[in-house]
């Protein structure tokens, strides 16, 4: 069969026409990314391109940990097997032993036991070091020992007071409540046995070092702890304390901080300080100084601390007291001074031969108190609290304190 001249031409120019068409493609894709001729170096942007996509590429194909146990949990899901859960799971608990729960017995002093009589030594040196131990229940068992000894067997204990107070120091700051609470019974117990004795300890490092300061240790937990307990138990101890030493040395030890920058601690102040004023009679106070406690109280009764103010009430009416009291007895002193006898000789009754007083008469003076007027008392404390203290002081201190 014959193709027809026409059709064979026709085809050839298709074919033609086809590689014309591909070669021009070619040529225009070759102008805008030439393929580097043998012996050429690609340039160090060309080089990075390849590097990165090399990376992606080998990144890509291999899972990462996370794909891996992502997978694995969801074909868990889907074939209802836990097992794999489970296994994946069991690396992310925590590994150790378990937590064990103390109970703390918090001992009164009344059901304290004495230690045995012929190891007081070796047990009040095995305290020692268990108060110095970081194991919190270790130092409670050393406080319970001391308490113990504190108690019972007090001459024993007391040369060491020197090296078992700093130690209790550091337990009544400790942040674990159970700790801290011992430690301030433990305190409680020592200013109740040995009392005086307790003052050398009380406030070593006073306000330049005040981490070794035991009172000032006590009043910051008691305005700051957030455990009600606690504050209860170093609140009882402040006030065994203010009983147990002397009030004057107690008084001396308690000022400096009335003016202490945090407000709460300045309203324990005021509360330990009426506690310890409350030790005096009012001879003391005169003899101690009203006027040192005056300025005290007029700076704590307008202090910006509901509490402070409050305690600070308590002060003023025993120093108004004791005011009262030092003006009443002066004035009956000078009383006595006037009333008493004196001997008048008469010129009338003068012999004019021996020159002798034949009769003697007691001269009766009229002397009345000084302080007869009810207003007086009241205008004696009125104008001394103006003496001695600003204006709006004195005037806080004369509205708080019934006239």
């Amino acid at each position: 069969m014959r193709i027809p001249l026409q059709v064979v031409l026709l085809g050839l120019s298709i074919a033609t026409a086809t590689l014309i068409f591909e070669g021009a493609k070619r040529a225009m894709s070759g102008k805008h990314r030439r393929s580097p001729k043998q012996g050429d170096s690609p340039t160090a942007k060309e080089a990075k391109i390849a590097r990165e996509t090399a990376h992606v590429e080998d990144t890509a194909s291999v899972p990462t940990e996370k794909e891996v146990a992502a997978a694995e949990a969801a074909r868990a899901r889907l074939n209802g097997d836990q097992t794999t859960t489970a296994s994946t799971s069991e690396g992310k608990l925590p590994d150790g032993p378990e937590p064990v729960v103390i109970d703390i017995d918090y001992i009164t002093s009344g059901q304290l036991l004495p230690l045995e009589k012929d190891t007081v030594n070796e047990q009040l040196q095995a305290a020692v070091q268990q108060l110095d131990a970081r194991d919190w229940t270790q130092a409670i068992q050393g406080l319970n020992v001391v308490r113990q000894a504190a108690v019972h067997h007090k001459h024993t204990l007391e040369p060491s007071l020197s090296r078992v107070v700093p130690l209790v120091l550091n337990s009544v700051k400790s942040l674990r409540s159970s700790l801290c609470k011992t430690a301030v019974m433990c305190v409680a117990d020592l200013f109740s046995v040995f009392g005086n004795s307790m003052e050398p300890y009380m406030d070593l490092g006073s306000l330049t070092r005040p981490a070794n300061s035991l009172l000032l240790q006590l009043l910051l937990k008691a305005s700051s702890n957030d455990k009600r307990f606690v504050i209860e138990e170093v609140q009882q101890s402040l006030r065994i304390m203010a009983g147990s030493v002397d009030p004057a040395v107690c008084l001396d030890r308690l000022v400096p901080y009335a003016a202490h920058r945090n407000p709460k601690v300045r309203a324990q102040v005021a509360v330990v300080l009426t506690a310890a004023a409350e030790q005096m009679t009012p001879e003391d106070l005169v003899q101690y100084g009203n006027d040192k406690l005056l300025k005290v109280g007029g700076a704590l009764v307008t202090d910006n601390t509901p509490d402070a103010r409050t305690a600070a009430r308590g002060l003023l009416t025993l120093l108004r007291k004791s005011h009262d009291t030092a003006a009443s007895t002066a004035s009956t002193s000078d009383g006595e001074k006037e009333n008493s006898p004196a001997v008048v000789r008469d010129s009338s009754n003068i012999s004019r031969n021996t020159g002798r007083a034949l009769t003697s008469k007691p001269a009766v003076k009229d002397s009345r108190p000084a302080c007869d007027d009810p207003e007086s008392n009241v205008d004696a404390w009125e104008s001394y609290c103006r003496s001695m203290l600003a204006p709006s002081v004195a005037a806080a201190v004369l509205k708080v304190v019934n006239k």
